[in-house]
């Protein structure tokens, strides 16, 4: 970034000016940039006498200036004069001193290159002599590595572990000082090298197994720290696998020992398990010893020792148990398994190494053979298979566990089927839940089927009530109720089975299938309501055959209802007995609301219709009778009661007792669609009628 003022302090300018006078002083100053710039600021002229006035202040500036040091301005040319002289007398002493100042400092740096070669040569030096420091250490070792190897052999037990001791020190210490003058190192001894190492290992491997044999826990502790500082963890821990754990399985883990096993599957696990509480358990307490759990690489005798020798052997001489096609005895030994798994869990001594037997090739392996989707196809056939069977066309009563149905019960077997002990796999707690949510919406759906199926066809004037169907809607509202009770049932033994966290999850998954089942209860209640109003709408039709009664009959002023009402009134109250033992009081007002406001209306179409066949043959006979007599008015005054008078207070008293049926169901008449129109109607109708 340029640097854009020097270090120079001007006058303070007046106040209002169109510019800063810190614009001169910048060095990168030009005429042409500050005039562009301070063009929108302010006019030329205005620019002019802002400048002017600066000008001046800058005028005095520079005069106060120079009265201030007028003395020196004034001596300034005295103390220049003789001043050349001064200088060419001194430039000589200069000189000299230039060019002594050049010499020192040449001596200096031919000293210090001579000083950094003799420190390089120095260096190198001492580079060279702890190289042959480290080979002779090197050496020194592998000579004492190789006697103490020759005679490890003919001592006793617990000199040999003290002795083995020594030569892992010593091996250790080859190593490093062989890592360090590796190019010094001559080919024999190279393989002299190798040769004592390869020696070592087996000399501590071989000690291994005899403390072991002889439950020797304190010198098989020690030969394990050996062989872990030695960076033979893995290896001994193989070496362990196939020496140790696979001869005591090789007996036990086959078909041969599975057929003969009283106990089958079961009994294996547990005589393997048993190996770790009898022949295995030094291996396994000493490997968990807090000498060897402070290393950086561990042993993990449990996991990668026998763990995984034992699910070798499973997997390559047990291959029938994963076979999937009898789902009981795939249930049985998939549980056995899981189980003796967790109790290999158990015994693992922090939640670190069971994570690292999960994370093994040869965990994931197992989990991986036992092929849960065919068995649970298997189980899903047979749970949705058999339940699908016992839906038919029409319910079946049984009355079984507290269900009427035969199908509501199997469809609540059926749910409890998918959590049964026999059945239900952890692993597979997904798949059986939403196979429940499947089964309660079948049953959802076949109900509403049913009452849909049976009432939308529509039925040409049927003389007799299907007490059948209002029986069976009935009895699935019934059990549909008593299925939506035992919900809560379901959701408490799921969250006791299914391992999750957040219970919520099951509750919001089980609202739809909660609500398809209480969403049968409309269907269910359209299918009664169709079926009793197919059958009442035939008996209110028959309120047009009421002129047909009064014309010409002479028959008395009416006071109680049409046969057609009372039909329906002891319909009704047959249909209510036997609901109000079943139904609940808030279900069954829906249905009777349901069925008068679909009645009320053909109720009063068919009224209206008569009514207005009454007024249309009584305006007919009058304009016969004013052709006929010249005085009909006369006659008309003292008619009395006429035949339509007659066929309108039957009406009004048809419709009263309507009313009072209704009524009777605990109905507010008033709420009834087009009641209050139809009482209106024969009430206003009735009105002029004077009954003597």
């Amino acid at each position: 970034m340029e640097n854009d003022s020097v270090e120079f302090t001007l006058p303070p300018a007046p106040r209002g000016l169109c510019f800063d006078r810190n614009d001169f002083v910048k060095t990168n100053f030009s005429v042409d940039n500050f005039l562009a710039e301070h063009q929108n600021v302010a006019s030329l002229e205005t620019m002019r006498d802002d400048l002017g006035v600066y000008l001046k202040v800058l005028r005095l500036a520079m005069i106060e200036l120079i009265n201030k040091d007028y003395a020196n301005f004034v001596n300034l040319c005295a103390t220049l004069i003789g001043f050349d002289k001064a200088i060419v007398k001194i430039q000589v002493p200069l000189g000299q001193l230039n060019e002594e100042v050049l010499s020192v400092k040449q001596c200096l740096e031919d000293a210090m290159k001579e000083l950094s070669m003799w420190l390089n040569q120095r260096h190198a030096l001492q580079k060279k002599k702890q190289l042959l420091k480290y080979y002779s250490q090197a050496l020194n070792c592998l000579r004492t590595l190789d006697n103490i190897l020759k005679n490890i052999t003919d001592k006793k037990k617990q000199e040999q572990i003290i002795l083995a001791d020594r030569a892992v020190m010593q091996y250790n210490q080859l190593k490093f000082s062989t890592s360090k003058c590796e190019n010094l190192i001559k080919p024999e001894h190279k393989m002299l090298y190798n040769e004592v190492g390869g020696k070592l290992v087996q000399v501590l491997n071989e000690l291994l197994f005899q403390f072991w044999n002889d439950n020797d826990e304190d010198n098989l502790l020690k030969t394990l720290i050996a062989l872990a500082s030695l960076d033979r963890v893995t290896e001994t821990e193989m070496l362990i696998r196939k020496q140790a754990v696979a001869p005591l399985l090789q007996d036990i883990i086959n078909e041969s020992s599975l057929q003969r096993c009283r106990e089958g599957l079961q009994g294996i696990y547990s005589r393997v398990l048993e190996l770790l509480d009898t022949k295995l358990k030094l291996l396994l307490t000493v490997t968990q010893h807090s000498k060897l759990t402070f290393l950086v690489k561990k042993f993990r005798f449990l996991v990668n020792c026998f763990w995984c020798e034992v699910e070798s052997r499973i997997e390559v001489n047990l291959a029938s148990i994963f076979a999937p096609g009898n789902p009981q005895i795939f249930y049985q030994r998939y549980n056995e398994s899981i189980l003796f798994i967790r109790k290999c869990e158990e015994r693992c001594s922090a939640q670190e190494i069971v994570k690292l037997m999960h994370d093994t090739a040869e965990y994931k392996s197992f989990q991986r053979r036992w092929n849960l989707p065919v068995y649970f196809q298997i189980r899903f056939q047979e749970i949705a298979g058999s339940y699908e069977a016992t839906l038919q066309n029409s319910p079946t009563t049984v009355n079984n566990d507290g269900f009427l149905l035969k199908e509501t019960h199997s469809c609540w077997k059926a749910v409890q089927e998918c959590w049964a002990d026999g059945v239900y796999i952890e692993a597979l707690a997904h798949k059986f839940w939403k196979l429940s949510l499947q089964l309660l919406s079948r049953y959802a759906t076949w109900a509403e089927k049913y009452c849909t199926q049976k009432s939308s066809p529509p039925k040409l004037e049927p003389a007799t009530l299907n007490k059948s169907l209002i029986e069976n809607c009935f009895i699935i509202y019934v059990d549909i109720q008593t299925l939506l009770q035992r919900l809560p049932l379901l959701l408490q033994y799921a969250e006791s089975k299914i391992p999750v966290d957040n219970k919520d999850l099951l509750r919001q998954s089980l609202k739809p299938s909660e609500n398809a089942l209480k969403g049968t209860k409309e269907k269910i209640k359209q299918c009664i309501v169709t079926e009793l109003f197919e059958y009442f709408n035939v008996q209110l039709k028959q309120v047009s055959d009421i002129p047909r009664l009064y014309r010409k009959t002479n028959r008395s002023v009416p006071s109680k209802p049409c046969t057609y009402i009372d039909v329906v009134s002891r319909a009704l109250d047959e249909f209510n007995g036997d609901a109000t033992r079943r139904l609940d009081n808030a279900f069954l007002v829906e249905v009777y609301e349901a069925l008068f406001n679909t009645m009320t209306v053909s109720y009063y179409k068919y009224v209206e219709d008569v009514l207005t066949s009454v007024q249309k043959t009584e305006e007919s006979l009058r304009r016969l009778k004013q052709i006929r007599e010249k005085t009909s008015q006369q006659s008309s005054d003292n008619a009395g009661v006429t035949d339509g008078d007659k066929i309108r207070l039957q009406l009004n008293v048809d419709v009263t007792s309507y009313g009072k049926m209704a009524e009777a169901l605990h109905l507010n008449v008033n709420s009834v669609h087009k009641y209050t129109e139809l009482y209106s109607m024969v009430t206003e109708a009735v009105k002029n009628i004077d009954i003597k």
